[in-house]
């Protein structure tokens, strides 16, 4: 165990190293843009109107998208006024935005860069009485630089207004600032307070304690196995350890692959609240999904017997030889299994990295993390320990060749995938299209792994069926003009009528920034 504690440190560097050569744009929401508020006088008299100004300063090379753009998939920058008793918001006027073709998303888009001032124009009632108001609001944007596209965000701004009795004389300030008021009115503006910063993770953690929110963490773990691109490491991790030497060691090299998955993205939770950068917008870079994508490709041609997984061999030779090769191939498998599922896994890590960042504490980071891959490692415990059963089954040899080959057919679909936002609609059809039809076909008419298994072969041979109808169905020209549903905008009223009508609702929601 002294040995595997020094290559434990060994790997803990490398991951820290990787850490700091990160791109320098893995920044935080919170850092790419600064807010300031100013007023146009020193005090406001009841019963006048009144303006008052936002200062936006966005860092270099940073953008938000406009408060009207005309992509109905961008989300637009906001003003949320949260109501204040004798305060009155009449208008919010937004500066002109600047319109380029940004290569983050392949088209024309409308936002604003720089240095911008909006107006918001208000009115004090005239029953309010002398004294300082504090009128807050939450601005609301999505950060975006030439690669990728931060979550959305929201900062709380105040407005501290001093309030002066009827008639009273005022003094003309910030004339700087209000002379650059936009001619034009472009008005986003609500009075609906709207959640606060730190998204749900925040909000749950705030409601339910540390301790009930590591216990949510694990079972949200638990619960990533489901989806459907980690899914296909199941049969990976049954191949790794079905071809370990030590099969009788099957808890400590299962423990040990485990910890390679835990200490992942414990590092990960912990370089997060140390740097306070947000790693996770890391997953979004296209350079990421063809990496990704390849990955699939290679974990899937070891599905089809081209090459056993195994660590190199001149590694096992300076760590000591064979008898190594099962405690530290399976941590070092555990590790590189944690990467890949990485951006499957990605909203719920990029949320949970977005809170840790911000809280700036490395043992919350650390302990979030840990006990939400454990849950996501628990499984792998499970079929590590249980694995040499399960190759030993009787006859085993037939028909699990048939089971990694389907497998290496997902492991391709997979790759496709991935590589969905980097390819046109059409080209995404036709490549899905074009794997499951060619992995059906090998399944029927090449495939000859399981044939003396009937229950198996019949098996094999719906699946490939299956494969074959979903790619005709997938690129046919008939399928694609034919029944689909006729999708309204989405907006308050029509989902009030529908409460009302006691309708059910179905919401689609993307967006291709992600």
């Amino acid at each position: 165990m002294q040995g595997l504690s020094k290559y434990l440190r060994f790997f803990f560097l490398i991951l820290i190293s990787i850490a700091f050569i990160t791109p320098a744009h893995a920044v935080t929401p919170d850092e790419i843009l600064t807010l300031k508020t100013y007023l146009s006088t020193d005090r406001v008299p009841a019963g006048s109107s009144f303006k008052m100004a936002l200062e936006i300063n966005l860092r270099p090379g940073w953008h938000i998208n406009s408060n009207i753009p005309s992509s109905e998939f961008a989300i637009p920058t906001e003003l949320r006024f949260i109501p204040l008793k004798g305060i009155t918001i009449r208008e919010v006027k937004f500066p002109e935005h600047e319109v380029k073709l940004l290569p983050s998303i392949g088209q024309k888009t409308e936002f604003f860069t720089g240095r911008k001032i909006v107006i918001i124009t208000a009115e004090a009632g005239s029953d309010l009485k002398p004294g300082s108001y504090i009128q807050k609001a939450s601005f609301r944007y999505q950060g975006c630089d030439k690669d990728v596209c931060l979550p959305p965000f929201e900062k709380e701004v105040s407005f501290r207004i001093k309030i002066a009795p009827p008639g009273s004389l005022v003094q003309h300030i910030n004339r700087d600032i209000f002379s650059e008021e936009p001619s034009a009115a472009k008005d986003t503006l609500t009075e609906e307070p709207t959640p606060q910063k730190g998204g749900e993770i925040s909000k749950m953690i705030a409601e339910k304690g540390l301790l009930l929110s590591l216990l949510l963490l694990f079972i949200g773990g638990l619960a990533l196995n489901l989806t459907p691109c980690v899914y296909p490491l199941i049969p990976v991790t049954l191949s790794y350890f079905g071809g370990l030497e030590h099969k009788g060691k099957g808890f400590i090299n299962a423990s040990s692959y485990l910890m390679g998955i835990v200490i992942t993205y414990s590092t990960l939770g912990t370089i997060a609240a140390l740097s306070g950068k947000m790693l996770g917008t890391q997953l979004t870079h296209p350079a990421v999904s063809i990496f990704i994508a390849g990955v699939m490709v290679a974990l899937s041609l070891s599905m089809f017997g081209l090459y056993e997984i195994r660590v190199p061999r001149f590694i096992m030779n300076r760590l000591g030889g064979e008898a190594k090769t099962g405690l530290f191939g399976s941590f070092l498998m555990g590790a590189t299994m944690g990467i890949v599922a990485a951006p499957c896994i990605g909203p719920f890590v990029v949320g949970l990295l977005t809170y840790v960042a911000s809280t700036g504490d490395p043992f919350k980071g650390f302990i979030m993390f840990f006990f939400m891959s454990l849950g996501l490692g628990t499984p792998y415990l499970i079929l590590g320990i249980f694995s040499s059963k399960i190759s030993s089954l009787p006859r085993s040899g037939t028909w699990m060749l048939g089971v990694r080959k389907i497998f290496g057919i997902v492991l391709l679909v997979m790759a496709v995938y991935f590589l969905d936002p980097l390819l046109s609609k059409p080209v995404y059809d036709l490549l899905f299209s074009l794997v499951l039809f060619g992995g059906g076909t090998f399944l029927i008419m090449f495939d000859r792994s399981g044939e003396q298994a009937r229950g198996f072969h019949f098996i094999k041979s719906a699946v490939a069926i299956g494969m074959i109808m979903l790619s005709v169905i997938t690129y046919s020209p008939t399928h694609k003009g034919k029944g689909q549903m006729n999708w309204t905008p989405y907006s308050e009223e029509v989902m009030e009528k529908a409460r009302k009508n006691h309708q059910p609702v179905i919401m689609d929601f993307y967006a291709d920034w992600c």
